[in-house]
């Protein structure tokens, strides 16, 4: 995060043309400063309906995750719930093709004729799609929505996500632990509660 930080110091200093001597970022801090220059950074937030200082309004799941996590640390769990499932909804790290229209006239690659556009698009891959679904796990066990952080937990596991120690371990997921929902969750997926992962 820090680099990120300090790729926003550059860019600032360079479009107010300041020159950077020294920057500082405190850790946890709202502001920045940089050769003599405070910035205060608004960041977008929905429970308030406005721009609240925190930093920027996430434009893809990475940005969306770093700044839920940090919610999640300062404790606005509410806060940190909407933008990882906000998340879900950004671009992610999957670049794919996706056809827009099909063309006449020869085609591009040889052969037959006609064609297909397509735009770039980018998707969550099955790594940022368990982050996600724990991240929402987590703060929706903060928010003590039980039935909901189990069922974000079992999307993580549908998902491929399979450390079942860091579950049972998370402080954050401190208020399901133990509940029947999770132990029922546990069981069925657990493969180390299962006889030598067989059944």
């Amino acid at each position: 995060m820090l680099s990120y930080q300090k790729i926003l110091i550059v860019t600032l200093a360079l479009l107010q043309n300041a020159s950077i001597n020294a920057f500082t970022i405190q850790k946890n801090s709202r502001s920045i400063s940089f050769g003599g220059i405070g910035i205060q950074s608004q960041l977008f937030s929905e429970t308030s309906g406005g721009p609240s200082p925190a930093g920027p309004e996430p434009e893809n799941f990475r940005e969306a995750e770093v700044l839920g996590l940090r919610l999640m640390q300062e404790g606005q769990h509410e806060a940190a719930l909407k933008v990882f499932q906000k998340g879900l909804k950004l671009p992610g790290s999957r670049t794919d093709i996706i056809r827009t229209k099909n063309i006449s006239g020869p085609s591009p690659v040889g052969g037959s004729s006609g064609g297909t556009e397509g735009k770039v698009v980018q998707f969550l891959d099955e790594f940022e799609l368990q982050a996600a679904h724990y991240n929402i796990a987590c703060a929706c066990a903060s928010l003590n929505k039980i039935g909901d952080s189990c069922g974000s937990l079992e999307q993580a596991f549908k998902y491929g996500f399979d450390n079942y120690a860091t579950v049972r371990a998370d402080p954050d997921l401190s208020s399901v632990h133990g509940t029947p929902e999770f132990d029922n969750l546990m069981e069925r997926f657990d493969s180390k509660k299962k006889l030598f992962g067989l059944f």
